[in-house]
């Protein structure tokens, strides 16, 4: 069911069945032209929940223009199709330039070519081909976006949104301030009771690097109503920047100490002996979707070491694996 925020804001309730981000929180903002912030995947259950509550808030579709703050799935799957003629589709340069590819399967049998050389299966590359969300419920190719940069400003309702670059999460993931009202769309830059995932990306050489920098680009802005994609707004700007910090300084220590005690493992094999926040007893038993994105995120956590002079990565064999920077030790 849709919730009024304030009279001109609703948040649309899009559930993402069986993926453990539960739901998305698609933002709509009135005015003679609305604004819909991010749609869900492109699957039924997303498609009838917007659709519905689009219907019940009473919106003009024809005068519905679409945000998407990033280009994974679940944020994009469903804009070529509730978009009509003489609407637009508005995302981040970067990620717009993303977007193709990120659709196209010689792209992703690339990425699952270099997660083999990280220590994955090729079984189990086979079954995440036919079963990987991010991968399977995207959007159709369209070629309606309408690119954005770094503070650019979008005017709906009477109120200036600047579009503001916070790349990490992906490349090119951008957030929306609204500074009368202090209002900040967080996309999956800023998240409650989950952290946003940070993976490696093709051709960015330290994820995380970039979305450290970023989570402090944002951190001191006047917010007094935060509004993350996923789960519920639960604290602060700055005390959640605070902790997503702290919570990445600790995953990093956490990699290096299994780089130092154990050199040669691939990152498949760190991403094993890592801490993480799920239900599983031992990595045998985390489901194959949730362990391609611990690897990415082990990955994105060793280049930054790398970046930084305190491992190195080197090829043996089919497989990349990880060594202590000579000088590093315990």
């Amino acid at each position: 069911m849709a919730e009024r925020i304030t009279d001109d804001l609703w948040r649309l309730d899009i559930p993402l069945v069986g993926n453990p981000l539960k739901n998305l929180n698609s933002y709509l903002i009135l005015g003679k032209r609305c604004l819909l912030i991010d749609t869900g995947f492109r699957q039924p259950a997303c498609r009838e929940a917007m659709e519905r509550q689009l219907t019940e808030i009473g919106v003009d579709r024809d005068r519905l223009d679409i945000f998407l703050t990033h280009l994974h799935s679940d944020h994009t799957g469903l804009a070529p199709e509730l978009i009509r003629p003489g609407c637009r589709i508005f995302i981040g340069r970067t990620d717009g330039a993303g977007m193709a590819g990120y659709q196209d399967p010689a792209v992703w049998r690339a990425m699952y070519a270099e997660y083999r050389e990280e220590g994955f299966s090729q079984a189990e590359m086979e079954v995440l081909w036919n079963s990987n969300p991010a991968q399977n419920a995207g959007p159709p190719p369209c070629g309606d976006y309408v690119y954005l940069e770094d503070g650019d400003i979008l005017t709906y309702g009477g109120r200036s949104l600047r579009c503001i670059l916070t790349p990490g999460h992906t490349p090119g993931h951008l957030c929306l301030y609204e500074p009368e009202r202090a209002w900040l769309f967080s996309g999956d830059h800023i998240l409650f009771h989950i952290t946003p995932n940070i993976c490696r990306w093709r051709g960015v050489a330290d994820s995380l690097g970039d979305y450290l920098a970023s989570l402090k680009r944002v951190r001191d802005l006047p917010v007094s109503l935060l509004l993350p994609a996923h789960r519920t707004e639960t604290g602060t700007l700055r005390k959640r920047a605070e902790e997503l910090e702290a919570h990445h300084g600790r995953r990093v220590e956490n990699a290096l100490e299994t780089v130092r005690k154990e050199p040669g493992l691939t990152a498949y094999d760190i991403a094993g002996r890592m801490a993480w926040s799920i239900r599983c007893r031992n990595w045998a038993e985390f489901p194959l979707t949730q362990k391609f994105f611990a690897v990415g995120e082990a990955m994105a956590h060793l280049d930054y070491l790398a970046a930084r002079g305190q491992i190195l990565r080197r090829k043996a064999g089919e497989h990349y694996r990880y060594f202590a920077a000579p000088g590093d030790i315990l």
